[in-house]
């Protein structure tokens, strides 16, 4: 007796059937030439529900066609994987996002409304390691009530998300000559803040880790 059983994750349900060969020489043997041998004479049908054998009333390729059709329209369910295009959009809305975070941070933490300080764009950023982990330094330009333009710095955990993502945040001064290894290294245009206060570039990395924020975990986000 031989077991057929499909449990498709496609999202089809395919009884389970039982064949049972009518004739196990048939089956078992292999045909002379010139000998016709019909795959689908040689098995009765059985189910759970009613183990009596019987003969199946469709072919062995008309249940072959009825699932290929629906994988095939289970799949043009699935959503379309974005183009490089869109994922470089996404990608940069996500750092969006993350510099506006560290920015209402900032602003908190000074008594300040989110509102007299306006993201205007980033110019460069680098991730580097430090104590604890991966952090993400940043320089972005900043709009005051006054219309005025300043250069901040950030230092955030890869994909801010949350205000505890955020170690440090502050405007720079044309004077900051702040020290990090890995931004001399990979990003010589990033400044920092001269007073300190980031965790990350503080040693030399011989292997400098990948920038995970460029990563493809938000493809079908």
């Amino acid at each position: 007796m031989h077991i057929l059983t499909e449990r498709s994750c496609l999202g089809l349900v395919v009884m389970p059937l039982i064949f049972t060969p009518s004739s196990p020489t048939r089956r078992d043997r292999v045909p002379r030439e010139g000998e016709k041998f019909f795959i689908d004479e040689f098995a009765g049908l059985e189910s759970w529900d009613d183990p009596t054998p019987r003969p199946s009333s469709m072919t062995l390729q008309e249940l072959t066609d009825i699932f290929v059709a629906a994988a095939d329209r289970q799949f043009s369910l699935r959503p379309k994987s974005p183009t490089p295009e869109e994922r470089m959009e996404r990608r940069k809305e996500r750092r969006r996002k993350g510099l506006i975070i560290a920015l209402n941070t900032y602003a908190k933490r000074n008594n300040m409304q989110p509102n007299e300080l306006e993201f205007v764009e980033e110019k460069v950023r680098n991730q580097v390691e430090g104590y604890g982990g991966l952090y993400v330094h940043s320089n972005f330009v900043v709009k005051g009530l006054d219309g005025r333009h300043s250069l901040f710095f950030s230092e955030v955990h890869p994909n801010c998300t949350l205000e505890n993502d955020v170690v440090l945040c502050a405007p720079l001064e044309e004077n900051d000559l702040g020290h990090c290894f890995e931004c001399g290294d990979r990003a010589k245009d990033l400044k920092h803040p001269s007073g300190g206060g980031y965790f990350g570039g503080h040693e030399k990395v011989m292997f400098p880790p990948g920038d995970l924020d460029d990563s493809e975990e938000e493809c079908f986000m």
